[in-house]
């Protein structure tokens, strides 16, 4: 269904819908709005994948921070094993009698003394 529209210099046929005499600076003006709002969705849609990003990467440093956490715990606990062993009595008789040469004295070789007052 084509309409007639007479425009300035000559008469001319459009289709429906198509108005007669739009120019650019009115369809640009008229497309702004459209292009403000899908800046505005765009915007957005960033602003949820940055954000959605941080938190896997976050995500991420946790469970290195928890594995490297759980390494040290373990080797604290090793460590206070060690300290323990090292300290035992025996060991340290062990290493009086075999490398330092010391024997248990002999009951004229103790000498108590008093304190003084």
């Amino acid at each position: 269904m084509a309409t007639r529209v007479r425009s300035r210099s000559t008469q001319q046929e459009l289709p429906f819908g198509v108005r007669a005499g739009r120019g650019k600076r009115k369809l640009a003006r008229e497309m702004k709005p459209m292009i403000l709002v899908g800046a505005i969705l765009l915007l957005g849609l960033l602003i949820y994948v940055w954000q959605h990003v941080q938190v896997v990467r976050f995500g991420y440093q946790v469970e290195r921070l928890r594995a490297a956490r759980a390494t040290l715990i373990q080797e604290g606990k090793a460590l206070r094993v060690e300290l323990g062993r090292l300290r035992s009595l025996k060991r340290v008789e062990e290493i009086a009698r075999g490398k330092l040469g010391m024997v248990n004295p002999v009951p004229g070789q103790i000498v108590f003394m008093e304190e003084p007052p």
